[in-house]
């Protein structure tokens, strides 16, 4: 049965009951739905082989392809304790499950995935009347340009194949599930555990970055590390300071 959605199929996978689907516009706009029907429910997911009106953080453009990760999952509803943290508590166990593919990854704040200091994933979340979803995407096989947003200091895309990975789609999020069910009730009762994993596998830590955006200070800046409240602290030349939002870049030498 397709609830509605063309091409819409039941499926499971570690015990959690989800969909697939060829084609859709958005998965997270799919959850919400399903979610509406009484069809979701924690730890549902839904995942599309193609989205043709995925978004980013801020409303970005998230280009989705065949052959890249689209998926959406409903969480505990305990999740939204973590708040501003939740992001990167998700990206901790996509990291884990990447590291026992033998690729290294990193988190970037505040919700992206890092390959060879390439954008190769991104974390979407969403939270209505205390309900959460997570969107996240992943580039496998190709390496689509995201944002038309990042001009100078361009972050080029990246993608799992070119580390080695040849795994359906399916099959990686079976990984990145199995990782998930297993960290993240642990992640969501301890959020202090969130900020030293994290800051464990924090991109471009103690380097220096440019910023942008943020509304406090752009340009440039030495990352130290990520705070309890999902702040980045920074270091410039006036001092240690927290951003609350923006966009950071690597430095162009």
């Amino acid at each position: 049965m397709d609830f509605g959605f063309p091409g819409l199929r039941s499926a499971h996978c570690h015990g959690c009951s989800g969909f697939v689907i060829p084609v859709c516009e958005s998965t997270m706009d799919l959850a919400w739905c399903l979610y509406g029907q009484g069809r979701f429910p924690e730890y549902a997911w839904v995942l599309a082989d193609v989205q043709t009106r995925a978004r980013g953080r801020q409303g970005r453009v998230w280009v989705s392809e065949p052959g890249s990760l689209a998926v959406t999952l409903r969480l505990p509803d305990t999740a939204a304790g973590l708040g501003p943290l939740l992001s990167m508590a998700i990206a901790l166990p996509l990291v884990q499950a990447m590291a026992d593919l033998n690729v290294l990854a990193a988190v970037k704040w505040p919700n992206d995935i890092l390959v060879n200091d390439r954008k190769a994933g991104g974390i979407l979340v969403e939270e209505k009347q205390g309900v959460v979803m997570a969107g996240i995407g992943m580039n496998i096989r190709n390496t689509p340009e995201n944002s038309i947003d990042e001009k100078f200091f361009h972050l080029p895309a990246g993608c799992l194949s070119h580390s080695g990975v040849d795994l359906t789609l399916f099959d990686l999020w079976g990984c990145f599930l199995e990782k998930i069910l297993d960290r993240l009730s642990a992640l969501t009762a301890d959020p202090a555990a969130v900020v030293r994993e994290v800051n464990a596998v924090l991109a471009w830590k103690n380097d220096t970055v440019v910023l942008e955006h943020t509304g406090i200070r752009d340009g440039p800046a030495i990352v130290l590390g990520v705070d309890l409240q999902g702040r980045l602290e920074i270091r410039t030349t006036t001092g240690i300071t927290h951003i609350h939002s923006g966009t950071i870049y690597p430095r162009v030498t």
